[in-house]
């Protein structure tokens, strides 16, 4: 990286404490370049900020997010006010970031903050494309990849990484009072509201997990390729990342799909022979 000044290198280093929140593989590991680390830090202490301020927020979301969305503005034209905005701001022009996809990330929890429930899975995934698609596109943009192709199937590596989030956190979502399966799949497999708010769905909904979980299973084959096609070390964290996705469901599905029944998650044990298999195995992508 470039150098920069000691203050604004002390807000790069304020936005990768951020990168210690995801729990399944740190954000940003060994094999991403060191020179583009930081400029990975700042984005994701941005996407962390915008779905804390969604997520835990004990007051007025809405507005809390129109404040954040007036200070990425001025991130974009101005003068900043946030320490970590300074490291974003650098980021953006550095590698001239289209700022579409920051604002994106805002709408996904303002949505969030309004929607009951989305009707089809169609839906689902255009919701995906404000809350998960964002991310993946301006990782690429840091390595120099903007072309339609690979977009495309990093749109489908990150939105199935947003599902298995979804499938692993229904409890945990149905406290905030949101619902993220689709309502036409509930009714096929005759789940209902009540079901899902008092925890129980049985044989009904272990079926309709299943079904969910194949879905987001396609979509994560259907990503691989990217891995491929950009340079070794980001195709690894990719992997890994996919992986770890597939574990989830894995877990999921060893819990006969009931989400209810405990949080799926990866174990610490699991985790290394994930990094084994991205390392050592070759599979199909």
């Amino acid at each position: 990286m470039p150098r920069v000044a000691a203050s604004l290198w002390q807000d790069y280093l304020a936005c990768r404490a951020a990168t210690r929140h995801y729990e399944n593989f740190n954000v940003v590991s060994w094999l991403v370049p060191s020179a583009l680390r930081p400029h990975i830090w700042a984005i994701y202490a941005y996407c962390r900020t915008v779905d804390d301020l969604g997520d835990e927020y004990p007051g007025d979301r809405m507005a809390a997010l129109a404040d954040l969305e007036r200070e990425l503005e001025r991130a974009l034209t101005g003068k900043v006010t946030r320490p970590f905005f300074h490291a974003l701001q650098d980021t953006i022009r550095r590698f001239d970031l289209p700022a579409t996809e920051f604002f994106r990330l805002i709408e996904a929890n303002r949505r969030d903050q309004q929607a009951g429930g989305y009707r089809t899975f169609e839906d689902v995934l255009e919701y995906c494309s404000y809350s998960a698609e964002p991310v993946g596109h301006l990782v690429l943009a840091l390595f120099g990849f903007r072309d339609d192709e690979r977009l495309t199937l990093s749109d489908s590596t990150t939105t199935a990484l947003q599902l298995t989030n979804f499938w692993q956190d229904v409890e945990r979502d149905l406290d905030q009072g949101r619902i993220y399966l689709p309502g036409e799949d509930c009714e096929r497999f005759g789940v209902t509201r009540s079901m899902l708010v008092s925890r129980r769905g049985g044989q009904a909904l272990g079926d309709l997990m299943a079904f969910e979980v194949e879905r987001t299973k396609e979509l994560f084959a259907r990503g691989a390729r990217l891995e491929s096609m950009v340079p070794m070390r980001l195709g690894l964290q990719l992997r890994l990342y996919r992986l770890g996705g597939e574990s989830i469901l894995g877990a999921l599905a060893a819990q006969a799909f009931d989400p209810f029944r405990g949080r799926p998650q990866v174990s610490g044990s699991q985790k290394l022979g994930i990094v084994w298999r991205a390392l050592h195995q070759r599979e199909p992508v």
